[in-house]
């Protein structure tokens, strides 16, 4: 018994809860503790003994933890594959259409057009760096040096 309560019921409405929240995520977060829960709630029909249930749920969810976080992590948290597009990060562009801080307008980059935004006003003629890639929007920033 726990706070007059028997710690079969306990467990099992941990294991509920823990799998309700972690049924309204997108991420796992709570599902080791679900089996860790789950197990002591079956070792609670077995023994009275809080603290052997208690290790029972420690020891189940962090084994638990420890041999799946790493597969789950590799397949949930994938790396972002670059694109072809992602070659243009780092070139010069030509500002095809005026660009000012409010409004975005178009550069040229290896032949193609692109909308374009940027931090300063930048005219038709100037020479721009591509900064990042958002969307279909390139940030570019004024370039320094002189071109060829």
């Amino acid at each position: 018994m726990l706070f007059g309560i028997g710690t079969t019921y306990i467990w099992l409405a941990l294991a509920v809860i823990l799998a309700i929240i972690e049924m309204s995520t997108t991420s796992l977060v709570s599902i080791w503790f679900v089996m860790g829960s789950l197990f002591a709630f079956g070792v609670s029909f077995i023994t009275d003994s809080v603290i052997t249930q208690m290790v029972v749920f420690i020891v189940v969810s962090a084994t638990a933890l420890a041999f799946t976080r790493p597969l789950v992590k590799k397949h949930i948290h994938k790396e972002t594959v670059p694109t072809n597009a992602d070659m243009i990060i780092g070139k010069t562009a030509l500002v095809t259409q005026a660009i000012t801080v409010d409004n975005k307008g178009r550069v040229t980059v290896d032949g193609q057009s692109w909308l374009a935004q940027a931090d300063v006003p930048l005219a038709v003629g100037d020479h721009v760096i591509v900064e990042k890639i958002t969307g279909v929007t390139l940030s570019v920033s004024p370039q320094t040096a002189k071109i060829g």
